[in-house]
């Protein structure tokens, strides 16, 4: 098997004559959790169990849809992403690379496939939750927090390792909205998921030269 200064190489000459690809990285990670959201139920006042309206907002977009569109119904909590930021903690040589094993069904055969060694970030997220009565927004804020036990695993199609963390809860209420009288309470929990952002995998061929890597074929990785 060739060593590793040779694929490092070769990596950086297909990278420099790649096409632009669509990156679905922030996408994945931001629906994931938002799907998540869509799962949290309440026991209404008639002990009756009603699922939280949940879409992807930033409080301040959040504030003008419930000022604007009447039919907006409470409780409800959106989701926005806040930051990113490299992880200086989990950073590692930027030299490595990594060699893996998956299995390829078609052709009933395992495959080597390598890449650069996937870049550690931290992903900051906003969970709002709005509603009218307290006993509502702890019902939920109760639900949500109980997902992080102590963390949430995130699944996309790069990992099932993500782990997100809640950093802080904080009362933001009160929202006016139509009128005086018609009031929010609002709580806000920040987290954060230590995500890995992956670079390109390519096939090392049975000559030891590598190809970029159809990744439609991976079926588990060893």
């Amino acid at each position: 098997m060739r060593g590793p200064d040779y694929f490092r190489h070769k990596i950086q000459e297909l990278e420099l004559i790649a096409p632009p690809e669509k990156a679905n990285f922030y996408r994945e990670y931001t629906e994931f959790i938002l799907n998540r959201m869509k799962d949290i139920y309440f026991i209404d006042s008639e002990d009756k169990a009603q699922q939280v309206n949940a879409f992807f907002a930033n409080p301040e977009r959040a504030i003008a849809k419930l000022r604007e569109d009447r039919t907006l119904t409470l409780p409800l909590i959106t989701v926005s992403i806040d930051d990113i930021d490299e992880d200086l903690d989990r950073r590692r040589n930027d030299n490595s690379l990594e060699i893996s094993t998956v299995w390829d069904k078609k052709s009933q055969r395992a495959l080597r496939v390598i890449s650069k060694t996937a870049k550690p970030i931290n992903l900051s997220f906003s969970i709002n939750i709005w509603a009218k009565y307290v006993e509502d927004i702890n019902q939920i804020l109760e639900n949500v927090i109980k997902l992080f036990n102590p963390s949430l695993d995130f699944t996309t199609s790069q990992t099932t390792r993500t782990k997100a963390f809640v950093d802080q809860i904080t009362d933001n209420s009160v929202v006016s909205v139509a009128d005086k009288e018609d009031r929010v309470i609002r709580k806000m929990i920040v987290i954060t998921a230590e995500a890995y952002l992956s670079y390109p995998k390519y096939l090392i061929t049975s000559t030891g030269e590598i190809e970029k890597f159809n990744n439609e074929v991976i079926i588990e990785e060893n």
